[in-house]
């Protein structure tokens, strides 16, 4: 948002005014204010250039977490935003809203010092990894008189230029912690905090962020809390319970000792990608708060870090302000897709229905979804897995630990997955059927079949065993790779008989037997490209020759994937039975049937007869591929065709990236080669993808911070932050990835160099024979890839899509749907149900645990 014009902040007014929400916030501009407030009191500009945050990192300065990382601010950046600022609060009261303006939280400038040596000004403590000069803020004391004398300035300066509704932000202590935990300083600090406010507008109503309660909980005990809270009058403070979908706080906190509360949904995380919600757990907190005793719900917000991104949940959680009772899910989808397409196409609504009970309905209580895809992130040897946000173990922390958006590192760990990729890949076929015009759903059914029937149970194997994990990835791929079809297959299965034969005379490294066995595998990968059912089966046969899948059910996790077989039970593919799920929808078995809020699967024999349209002579034919292609021609369809096909292709990253750590780790040079060029092709495959999306476009973001330049100099300073702020996060990579991007231009100038120097410090270490030094790499990545991006502002990237969005969707599926047969489908539906069966054992500790207090 902070590149932002008038015209785009205009349309997010109206969507605002659309969705009822009527407490918007309002703090773009403030810096011009501040400095005037601060120039008058004798701060110098320089001073202020050390204090100010740069434009991509406001956010946190305002914050105090940092000071001056990509600073300075100019004149006419004050200017610009100040005047779009009286744009902004005119058309929100236009409709009515009330705009939230900020107020003074303690944050001041060095200089300040300079010039009151004996007022209370602390350092806080270091942020994130960040060091001086761009951290340890200083913060003035709120029980200073100094306080109230800046706090009343502000306000009053900023009430003189844009008015006021009365409504005003203050966060002292985001991620930041008090001097000191006793309750009559804090109650004293809030109550100051307030005064701030009320000498200038005596009716102010202070509206707080509920994060500190969250992020530190620890120390924010009842005591403490209570202390705060009460500090101020009942109703003159509204507390953001930030994070309502996950981890509510009112309820630890006895609805906020009586002041209000919004409950809010805060979903993202540095405005990453990645299809991601939470609807059960939504659907049930919202449930506990209308019921809770005495609560003081005022009613409900949005507070994600980041938009763009999972559409389907805004519009969800704005429909629930509106709602006294949960909706049922498996309708609300249908009604979705018919709205979000203009069609009532049986098929959307299928796709929506699987999407929402899968992707989007997490239950194992993570966050940051996005920054975990490794791909995205930088290359390391040991990346690490969901770190714990409390001690309590159901929360953690990076949810959908994806490979794909990860910075490169070898001890790599398989994607944490929360939801049944079955389910996406069903809904990803038909939302391809859709795009192709077709009238049969022609899908590749059988391996949905076959990957129910063959699950197995959950068992005490670890995710670091990549044995059969990652053989499965090699013999799935497709031949018809065009880069790869004479540079890799041919060449390397002509060099692998060539380095066997020379082997006999101590040629090349010798290999135990685990590494023969992965190059018979790779002998027989992509053995014919699959284009049809019967291709598709004949292709499984060839696979299931090689090995066998266990088959024991995991009823009591997932009812849709019980089998009949027995607990001991082996068999191979080759004898599964493939019946055909016509339209992702699966065969009709009593394990099958669903009930509650995502409805009767048994009453869904009416869709099957509505989507089954094979015969030529239908009536019914030509008014549905009108509809298809009204379809099809939709932003909105395009839009998450290309969404799913996304999140399909970085599951198939992943996976890559497991196999290319794990052909390093086994010392087979050849295997290592092509996993590298394996790698390297879906990142350009997905970077094409993006490109023919307006929405997935690095271009717009760096176009969007150059319009605010009125030099050169200022051009090249708002490009850096706006890339710096999407890899590194700080001058070194303080908290890299944190808000990567799955964007076209980022994909392919960032992310794959970072892969292809990986890949080849892996090679030369395997071929050199010497072991790989993580901390070089580091330094010679950042040095020589990641800083080297962010300073280089003279790229120009594609601002308008290229390509045909459908077709580039239809061609990928083609290439890669291929790879998700019953024997990956089975190894990714076995890590769904581990992360069920650990959250089941967590919660079971969890109860244990309080049954003994």
């Amino acid at each position: 948002m902070v590149w932002w014009g008038w015209q785009r902040w205009q349309r997010e007014i109206d969507w605002m005014a659309l969705n009822g929400i009527n407490l918007p916030l309002a703090f773009t501009g403030q810096e011009a204010i501040w400095h005037r407030v601060y120039t008058k009191m004798g701060i110098t500009q320089a001073e202020l250039d050390e204090h100010f945050a740069g434009p991509a990192f406001l956010a946190w300065g305002r914050m105090g977490n940092i000071r001056g990382w990509g600073g300075p601010l100019t004149p006419s950046w004050h200017n610009q935003t100040l005047a779009l600022q009286k744009q902004i609060v005119t058309r929100m009261r236009l409709f009515g809203m009330f705009p939230v303006l900020p107020a003074f939280a303690g944050h001041v400038p060095a200089g300040l010092t300079r010039i009151h040596p004996d007022a209370n000004i602390t350092r806080l403590d270091a942020w994130s990894h960040f060091t001086d000069p761009y951290t340890r803020t200083y913060l003035l004391d709120p029980n200073d008189p100094l306080f109230q004398t800046i706090g009343s300035a502000f306000i009053q300066e900023m009430t003189s230029v844009l008015g006021s509704d009365h409504f005003y932000n203050c966060d002292t202590f985001n991620e930041m912690t008090p001097t000191s935990s006793d309750p009559d300083y804090l109650k004293s600090v809030g109550a100051a905090i307030y005064e701030a406010m009320t000498k200038v507008d005596h009716n102010a109503i202070w509206v707080m962020q509920g994060w500190l309660f969250f992020s530190a909980e620890s120390f924010w005990q009842k005591a403490q809390a209570q202390a705060l809270l009460t500090s101020v009058p009942i109703g003159r403070l509204l507390v953001l319970d930030l994070a309502s979908e996950i981890a509510p706080q009112y309820n630890r906190l006895e609805s906020y000792f009586g002041q209000p509360f919004i409950f809010c949904m805060l979903l993202d995380y540095g405005g990453v990608n990645g299809l991601f919600g939470n609807v059960d757990v939504l659907l049930k907190n919202m449930e506990d708060a209308r019921k809770f005793p005495n609560v003081t719900l005022v009613g409900t917000g949005l507070t994600p870090e980041g938009i763009n991104q999972n559409y389907v949940m805004y519009d969800f959680m704005n429909e629930l302000g509106w709602r006294s009772t949960s909706p049922n899910v498996s309708s609300w989808a249908i009604d979705y897709a018919r709205r979000r397409y203009g069609s009532d196409d049986p098929r959307l609504g299928r796709a929506w229905q699987l999407l929402m009970r899968s992707v989007y309905n997490c239950t194992t209580y993570i966050r940051y979804h996005g920054k975990g895809v490794i791909i995205m992130h930088r290359p390391r040897l040991h990346p690490k897995q969901l770190r714990s946000v409390y001690n309590d173990a159901t929360h953690t922390l990076n949810h959908g630990q994806y490979v794909l958006v990860t910075r490169p590192h070898l001890d790599v760990k398989p994607d944490k997955i929360w939801y049944s990729v079955v389910d996406v890949i069903t809904a990803w076929d038909l939302l391809i059927n859709v795009a192709k015009g077709e009238n049969n759903a022609e899908i590749f059914a059988e391996d949905i079949a076959e990957s129910k029937q063959s699950i197995s149970k959950p068992n005490t194997e670890t995710e670091d065993s990549y044995g059969d994990h990652n053989a499965v990835l090699d013999r799935s791929f497709p031949q018809e790779q065009p880069s790869l079809n004479i540079g890799s297959q041919e060449f390397y299965l002509d060099k692998i008989k060539q380095d066997f034969s020379n082997n006999k005379n101590g040629e090349i490294r010798q290999m135990n037997h685990r590494n023969t066995q992965e190059l018979q595998h790779n002998r027989v990968r992509r053995s014919g490209f699959v284009s049809n059912t019967a291709d598709r089966m004949e292709y499984t046969d060839k696979a299931s020759a090689l090995s066998q899948i266990g088959k024991n059910s995991l009823n009591s996790f997932h009812p849709r994937f019980e089998t009949s077989m027995g607990k001991e039970d082996e068999i191979s593919e080759a004898n599964m039975d493939r019946k055909l799920i016509r339209d992702g929808i699966s065969a009709s078995t009593e394990s099958n049937k669903r009930t509650g809020k995502y409805g009767p699967q048994e009453n869904e024999s009416e869709m099957d007869v509505e989507m089954e349209l094979e015969s030529n002579s239908d009536p019914r034919k030509n008014g549905l591929e009108a509809r298809n292609k009204s379809v099809t021609n939709q932003a909105t369809f395009q839009h998450d065709l290309v969404d799913v096909t996304r999140q399909i292709l970085q599951l198939v990253g992943g996976q890559m990236v497991l196999r290319l750590v794990q052909n390093y780790n086994n010392n087979v040079l050849l295997a290592l080669q092509e996993s590298h060029i394996l790698l390297q092709e879906l990142l350009v495959d997905l970077d094409l993808l993006l490109g023919t999306s307006p929405d997935f476009l690095l271009g717009r973001w760096v176009d969007a911070s150059a319009s605010w330049a009125t030099s050169e100099k200022e051009r090249d300073h708002y490009i850096f932050n706006a890339l710096n702020q999407i890899t590194l996060w700080g001058p070194t990579g303080e908290i890299h990835d944190y808000a990567i991007k799955q964007w076209s231009g980022l994909v392919l100038n960032y992310i794959k160099p970072r892969w292809e120097f990986f890949s080849q410090t892996l090679l030369t270490s395997l071929e050199q024979g010497l072991p790989f030094d993580e901390d070089r790499f580091r330094w010679d990545l950042f040095t020589l890839v990641e800083d080297p991006f962010t300073k280089d502002t003279n790229i120009s990237y594609p601002s308008q899509p290229q390509g045909d969005p459908i077709q580039t969707a239809i061609n990928f599926h083609t290439k890669y749907r291929p790879i998700f047969d019953s024997r990956f489908l089975h190894i990714l539906e076995r890590r769904y149900q581990s992360s069920l069966g650990q959250l089941a054992k967590m919660k079971m500790m969890k109860k244990e645990v309080k049954g003994t207090e």
